[in-house]
Parts: C-alpha cells; sequence; structure tokens
C-alpha cells in the first residue's frame, strides 16, 4: 500500500502568540488569523513486507534506516516523524518519503505542515479516523514534547481546512472559523499579495519563549501590546468579512509595528531594509511570518503596484516566492 498526503503551508496575519498556551487563557481568549498557501508538504509512506522503517527528508537531505519501531531512538532533525510513529505505532515496515517546498527556517509552519500530512496518513494506514480536532491537539503535544516549550497551534489548521481561517483559543478549547467560506476573499487577496524570503532563517521556539515570559514577568509594555495585537486581530477578522482592503492593510501594518517590539530579534536591519524598500515601492503593509527573526515576509500591494514593489524587494535581497492563497487544505491518496 501507497499513502500519499499533501498540506498547504501559511502566512499569518494578526494574533500570532495569542495561539500559545496558555497565554490566551491570561487574555480571557485568543483569535489568530491566518491563510494556506500554495508551498506544499508531502508525506508518501510505503509498506514493506518486514518491520524495517526508513525515512528520507529531500529538503533536509536526511536518511535514517531503522531495525523496527521499538527500535526507535526518537532524535536528530527527524524528530517529530520520531514521535509521530511511537504514537500512532503502524503495525507493519515502512519507507517514508517526506518533502518541504519551503526554504529552511521560513516561518511558514512547514514542520507542523508535515506533522498534519504524516498524521493524517499515519491514521489512514492504522485504520484510525481522520479526525482534524484529534490530529491538531496530538501534533501540538508532540511538538511541545519535541521543542520542550510551550507552542502555539495556528500552524496546524490551514494544513488541513484551507483557505482563510479564523481561529478562537479559549477556555473549552478551539474553533476555526473559515472565513473564505463566506467573504470573495482568495481572488482579489491573491492580486495584491506577495510573499517572499528574507535570506535568514528563523527559529520560532526561541522568540515565542521570548514573547510569553515578557508577558509573565510584564517586562515593558509587552502586555499593552499583546492586549493590542488581540483587539487588531479581531478589527481584522471584520475587515475581511466586509472585504474592506483598506482597513486590513492598515491593521496588517499595525499589527507588525507592535509585534516587532515583543521581543529582541523579531526584526532586524536586514528585514526593516527589505520592508522600507517595499514601502517606497507602494507597498501598503508588510509584516514577517511567524515569530520573526527571519524567514518569509507577505507584502501588500494595490494590482498596478505589485510588478514593481516585487522588483524593489528583490533588489534589497529578498527572494520572491510563486505563493498564492489557497481554499484546499489535506489532500490524500492511497494505492493498494
Amino acid at each position: 500500500m501507497q499513502i500519499t498526503a499533501t498540506v498547504p503551508m501559511r502566512v499569518d496575519l494578526a494574533g500570532g502568540t495569542l495561539d500559545v498556551y496558555p497565554l490566551y487563557l491570561f487574555e480571557g481568549g485568543g483569535l489568530t488569523l491566518n491563510a494556506a498557501v500554495s508551498i506544499n508538504a508531502t508525506v508518501q509512506l510505503s509498506t514493506r513486507s518486514d518491520r524495517r522503517i526508513t525515512i528520507a527528508s529531500s529538503d533536509l537531505h536526511e536518511r535514517q534506516e531503522i531495525a523496527s519501531l521499538d527500535a526507535l531512538e526518537p532524535g536528530g532533525p527527524l524528530t517529530l516523524v520520531h514521535y509521530a510513529l511511537q504514537y500512532y505505532r503502524p503495525d507493519c515496515g515502512l519507507d517514508i518519503s517526506i518533502n518541504s517546498e519551503a526554504p529552511i527556517g521560513s516561518g511558514l509552519g512547514a514542520s507542523s505542515a508535515l506533522l498534519m500530512a504524516l498524521s493524517a496518513a499515519l491514521c489512514k494506514l492504522t485504520g484510525r479516523p481522520i479526525a482534524y480536532d484529534r490530529i491538531i491537539d496530538v501534533g501540538a503535544n508532540i511538538e511541545a514534547q519535541v521543542i520542550g516549550i510551550p507552542t502555539g497551534k495556528q500552524d496546524y489548521f490551514p494544513p488541513l481546512y484551507g483557505g482563510l481561517c479564523s481561529l478562537w483559543f479559549g477556555l473549552d478549547g478551539w474553533q476555526c472559523e473559515r472565513l473564505s467560506d463566506t467573504a470573495d476573499l482568495v481572488g482579489p487577496l491573491n492580486e495584491r499579495l506577495i510573499v517572499s524570503y528574507t535570506g535568514t532563517p528563523h527559529s520560532s521556539a526561541v522568540t515565542n519563549w521570548a514573547m510569553l515570559k515578557g508577558y509573565i514577568e510584564k517586562q515593558g509594555n509587552t502586555v499593552e501590546r499583546i492586549h493590542e495585537i488581540k483587539a487588531i486581530a479581531q478589527a481584522m477578522r471584520t475587515a475581511l468579512q466586509q472585504v474592506d482592503l483598506e482597513s486590513f492593510y492598515r491593521l496588517l501594518d499595525r499589527e507588525w509595528q507592535l509585534r516587532r517590539g515583543l521581543a529582541e530579534g523579531v526584526s532586524t536591519p536586514a528585514i526593516d531594509a527589505i520592508v522600507a524598500a517595499g514601502q517606497r515601492a507602494g507597498a501598503a503593509a508588510s509584516k514577517i511570518c511567524g515569530a520573526g527573526g527571519g524567514g518569509c515576509m507577505i507584502t501588500l500591494a494595490e494590482p498596478p503596484l505589485v510588478p514593481l514593489v516585487k522588483t524593489a524587494l528583490a533588489s534589497a535581497g529578498a527572494t520572491i516566492l510563486p505563493a498564492t492563497l489557497v481554499s484546499h487544505g489535506l489532500e490524500l491518496t492511497v494505492r493498494d
């Protein structure tokens, strides 16, 4: 049997960090907005006649061969795969192939997308229902085990649900609202959206921890900034529902200005230079994806200005990625 799972990654729009447990509880609930993009993660499982497990990552250039599941010792660059195998416990040998189209340290939720694809494929293989709520909660717990600090959940939704999502986090769990089901958003935003790679990988774990620690210890104006980021997420949801793109630009820019002061290293001189170059060419707003410090960036511009803005971003050191918003999430195929 061969099972292939392909999922999109995401760009985040507003309310990042409010998906991190337990910060959203301190805020009386959190709201995060993000969107699936056409940069994919793919996992392929092929069953074997013996008990051996091979894992090959084309983007990380890693390959492992393990005698059996019982002989598996988690560690190294493929640790997320190891933990998922130990949780879902397939009763056969496997050849596992994984691939991410995103640059290393992209800030697009690449590792979480791969984990969602792998989890869905392993559910299918082992006869479990592919229940998105279960896959997401287990995935978040696995990732927390791997990185050793609290982790957010927003990265798990676009790979499964696709589209533009409004994600609510609170005492009774989470809810996912697909804004693109109720408003004509994908087309107009794709005419205005530019996704680029800043050239520097980022590490979300360290930055997210610094933000959470700053909130708990009430460092500087961290708490006030988080309060306003939550208010911006709520206002942006309304703007997107009404397809009010002018308000969307303004709110995205304000979110970035607040976020870049949440922790040291969220922005860098190189990032600031790329953002400034886009602004000079007519960009309406830019924002780093994920926790910051590098990785990918989204930029918005009116359609006639998009080519000029792309040229300006590239001249400042960014690499333009062929990414668009997509409505679909998980795609799963099975061959006997």
